[in-house]
């Protein structure tokens, strides 16, 4: 049986905020699940020159963007995560052109 992890909204925004929270999760894979989408999204879009975070933002404050974007749209939440974030990125740091 190969159980595919949740990657709705609704699941990762409680991860990623018990994550900015200090509450660590049940499974870290969960935890790493979260930065992964978060950077695996950024990095595609930074390849199209979409999304251009500066170098000096960390993880926590990528994850906390992220929640904070996540938190406006309670629609959403079943929708996939990678969406919602790659929304949140491109509105806090779209690329210049």
């Amino acid at each position: 049986m190969n159980n595919m992890p949740d990657l709705r909204t609704a699941k990762l925004h409680l991860v990623c905020s018990g994550l900015l929270e200090g509450q660590a999760p049940k499974e870290s894979f969960d935890q790493g699940l979260c930065v992964g989408i978060i950077l695996g999204v950024e990095d595609n879009a930074h390849f199209d020159k979409k999304i251009c975070i500066p170098k000096n933002i960390d993880i926590k404050e990528r994850v906390q963007v992220v929640r904070d974007y996540i938190a406006t749209q309670p629609s959403r939440m079943d929708e996939a995560f990678a969406s919602l974030v790659f929304d949140a990125l491109f509105q806090k740091w779209p690329c210049k052109n």
